[in-house]
């Protein structure tokens, strides 16, 4: 399932599912979290709340946090990427159109991993043609929304 929260009224051509993976156990859910570095405190307010959803449960990977001194960048988001089971981006007038952003949607799109769009301060037209025809979350309905949703995977994942 692909989700970007989008207010009524917005386009919606061709909807597509990607089914979310189904873990079971011990294994933290793994959350990536893409963002401009100028909204760099709201994602980390978003990573805090992920956390809090999931306790020892979710492991999310912000690359300030999680890339090293010395580490090759690219390798480090492409094999995060890879790993997680949804990838979340934090879509603002910010990073709607910077180069790594763009790079790290489509490297989630290409591993048909779940993207969940949370806006700030864009529209829904605003957003990037890849991922424009998705349901977005608007961030002040990020608690309400995308969190519920998020409790709701991590309870039918451990059943």
């Amino acid at each position: 399932m692909l989700l970007i929260v989008a207010q009524a009224g917005s386009r919606l051509n061709t909807i597509h599912y990607t089914q979310m993976p189904q873990r079971r156990g011990r294994e933290a859910y793994r959350v990536f979290v893409s963002y401009s570095h100028k909204d760099r405190w709201i994602a980390k307010q978003c990573v805090r709340l992920i956390e809090q959803v999931g306790t020892a449960r979710i492991r999310t990977f912000l690359d300030e946090r999680d890339i090293e001194v010395g580490q090759h960048i690219a390798e480090e988001v492409l094999e995060a990427i890879r790993r997680c089971d949804e990838f979340v981006v934090l879509l603002s007038p910010n990073s709607k159109d910077r180069p790594w952003v763009t790079f790290e949607m489509g490297a989630a799109r290409s591993r048909k991993k779940p993207v969940m769009a949370i806006l700030h301060n864009l529209s829904p037209q605003e957003m990037p043609e890849m991922i424009y025809p998705y349901k977005a979350v608007d961030l002040n309905d990020f608690e309400a929304q995308y969190l519920e949703q998020l409790r709701k995977r991590l309870e039918t994942r451990r059943k």
